[in-house]
């Protein structure tokens, strides 16, 4: 049995799952899509700061979308229909064709890379059964952890729990809440070979709630306008002290 949620409030947030295409067999919506209202912002949310960013079985790529752009950014996935549809779209995203596991091996890591997963959630895990146009086993889904876990930078991984990512992620760290489907609410979970970052890549989802997000987004802009209205010197002089305790607390 699944231990319960933890980490996070119980939220009822929209997630897509019901695949569309328009005349020409191109995809609007893809299923297990993470652009749903308070589910691509818990996962920005665990993302820390990151010079590349590649995202695997990209789909609809919810995450790339609304996340700030690292400096280089690579979308994987095996459907030629997901890369053409990105490609209508004329964004700074390498695009690539291929197996996730195949292209990860020969990538050359640096270290200053993170790798955010979204396979085709292990069927036994869900109530839904064959969606994608490409599946994937179990077989695959072990190959593609053991693939993960072996990789030399930042990586998360999205899925429902199952006893094969309890088990063989039982070192990483992990966050779960609940999300809304067409078949009725589900609990995502998102493990992470890291702890849980004190630093973000992107702060412009931060807050458990929408309307804790957009309280924190008020409060950013009346913080912004008072410094833009300071004098330059008196201006400087907060940013400095800002800098100095930050710097302090940090060698805490």
């Amino acid at each position: 049995m699944p231990p319960r949620a933890i980490a996070g409030p119980a939220l009822l947030c929209s997630v897509d799952i019901i695949a569309k295409n328009d005349d020409n067999g191109h995809m609007q919506t893809y299923p297990g899509g993470k652009g749903g209202g308070g589910v691509y912002q818990k996962i920005i949310n665990l993302i820390p700061p990151h010079q590349t960013y590649i995202e695997t079985h990209l789909g609809g790529g919810a995450i790339m979308r609304y996340k700030k752009p690292a400096i280089k950014n690579i979308g994987i996935d095996i459907d030629s229909i997901v890369i053409q549809d990105w490609r209508k779209r004329n964004l700074s995203t390498k695009l690539i064709q291929s197996d996730a596991v195949e292209y990860l091996k020969k990538y050359k890591f640096k270290g200053d890379e993170l790798v955010y997963s979204d396979p085709p959630y292990l069927l036994e895990s869900r109530r839904s059964r064959r969606i994608y146009r490409h599946e994937y086993t179990k077989k695959q889904h072990f190959e593609l952890l053991k693939c993960l876990k072996s990789l030399p930078c930042k990586v998360m991984i999205s899925g429902y729990w199952s006893k094969l990512y309890s088990d063989t992620l039982a070192n990483w760290s992990s966050f779960s809440f609940q999300a809304q489907t067409q078949n009725g609410t589900a609990v995502e979970w998102v493990w992470f070979n890291y702890p849980q970052p004190t630093k973000l890549h992107d702060y412009r989802f931060l807050g458990d709630t929408f309307r804790e997000r957009e309280r924190i987004k008020r409060k950013k802009m009346r913080w912004v306008k008072k410094l833009e209205s300071m004098p330059r010197l008196e201006h400087q002089a907060l940013l400095d002290a800002m800098d100095t305790a930050f710097v302090h607390n940090r060698q805490l």
